[in-house]
């Protein structure tokens, strides 16, 4: 997308010329006008690497066939890939306690189901602190589920990894971190988070924020370093704003590669655009 006529560089009569869309259907491509732009196209398909450094592990890329993202349906479609074998499970958020639940189940039916679990914090008893009390009672719920099946032995947990290597050993993946390897495994799935892509938007003028890749005014109301998802406070058109009048970034996109979301948030976002900009249609006349 872009300003029609005008790219990112130029400044003369920008903001009074619409949007340009460039999209493919069956019938081919096209473009399309508009007078705003909101880019809610989330972040699914862009994981996170396992890699500590904010990059690919080393040989990451080369053992993709043993290395999913996300989460995949361990209990439906993934049955057959992950039942009665070595799983190892990296991330320490939510996500990977929906995973580590389900292979849970899955080995009541498939004894040999093996789960592994690497985190890169010292304990996994910090991610369980106040769970009981969680505002979010599902959410608190999977937290003690899982702290159970940790302290049931179900779940072998490796504290402090930081991977930095993957390779194929003669019994299955290895996975090495700083100064420590874990047994081998069969297959990785990665929770760890996702990131933006916004390549669609490169012909347009965005203020992000260097850390989060968020807008510059949201930056600090969800900055991980300092809020989890319940301590960030209300928002909406006015911290989502960029230099390109008339774009929005929103939903978890918006928090770029901040992990605090809540569908809740986004659902204030989209409240606050939408009267934001259904103002100033009226005011256009």
């Amino acid at each position: 997308m872009s300003r029609s006529g005008i790219d990112v560089l130029k400044d003369k009569g920008r903001f009074e010329a619409p949007f340009i869309l460039r999209i493919e259907d069956p019938d081919g491509e096209r473009d399309l006008l508009a007078d705003a732009v909101i880019d809610a196209s989330g972040t699914f398909g862009q994981p996170n690497w396992m890699g500590a450094h904010g990059m690919p592990a080393l040989g990451e890329a080369r053992r993709a066939q043993r290395v999913t993202y996300g989460l995949p349906a361990v209990l439906k479609e993934g049955r057959d890939r992950y039942a009665n074998r070595r799983v190892l499970v990296v991330g320490a958020g939510h996500s990977a306690f929906n995973l580590l639940r389900d292979l849970a189940e899955l080995g009541e039916a498939a004894p040999d189901t093996r789960v592994l679990w690497a985190i890169r914090g010292d304990s996994p008893a910090r991610m369980f602190c106040g769970c009981a009390d969680d505002p979010l009672e599902e959410r608190g719920r999977l937290a003690l589920e899982v702290q159970r099946l940790v302290s049931d032995g179900r779940i072998e947990v490796y504290p402090g990894v930081r991977i930095e290597r993957l390779e194929k050993g003669a019994d299955g993946l290895l996975i090495h971190g700083e100064g420590q390897s874990l047994p081998p495994v069969d297959e990785v799935i990665v929770a760890t988070g996702f990131r933006p892509d916004l390549s669609l938007l490169t012909e347009l003028r965005l203020e992000l924020d260097p850390a989060t890749q968020s807008p510059v005014r949201l930056a600090p109301l969800i900055d991980p370093n300092v809020h989890s998802c319940g301590s960030v406070p209300s928002h909406g058109a006015e911290e989502l704003r960029h230099p390109e009048q008339g774009l929005y970034i929103l939903g978890i996109k918006s928090y770029g590669r901040a992990p605090t979301f809540l569908l809740r948030t986004g659902y204030e976002q989209v409240r606050s655009v939408v009267a934001t900009l259904a103002e100033r249609a009226a005011r256009r006349g």
